[in-house]
């Protein structure tokens, strides 16, 4: 009887690891889901914050710069806004 009682709380014992276990594994997850959720939001922070210098840096080049090459680097500038705006 001893020994079926002891069988039986090793199993609860293993029981319960598994569960802890589980439920730190779950942590980490929603841990790893929000670290990741405000990655993004910063990123596409940062690209809006980057995409807008752009546009600005392009219309005052355009305004200073005349000619071809005037030219040339705005459309630069606008493929870039591009590459940013399509990441």
């Amino acid at each position: 009887m001893l020994e079926a009682l002891e069988d039986l709380l090793k199993e609860f014992q293993k029981n319960n690891q598994k569960t802890q276990i589980r439920t730190l594994g779950m942590q980490h997850i929603r841990i790893g889901q929000a670290a990741d959720k405000k990655v993004r939001k910063a990123g596409k922070e940062e690209m809006k914050m980057a995409k807008t210098s752009f546009s600005e840096t392009s219309s005052h080049l355009r305004e200073a710069v005349k000619g071809h090459f005037g030219k040339k680097v705005t459309e630069v500038f606008e493929k870039q806004e591009d590459v940013l705006e399509n990441f």
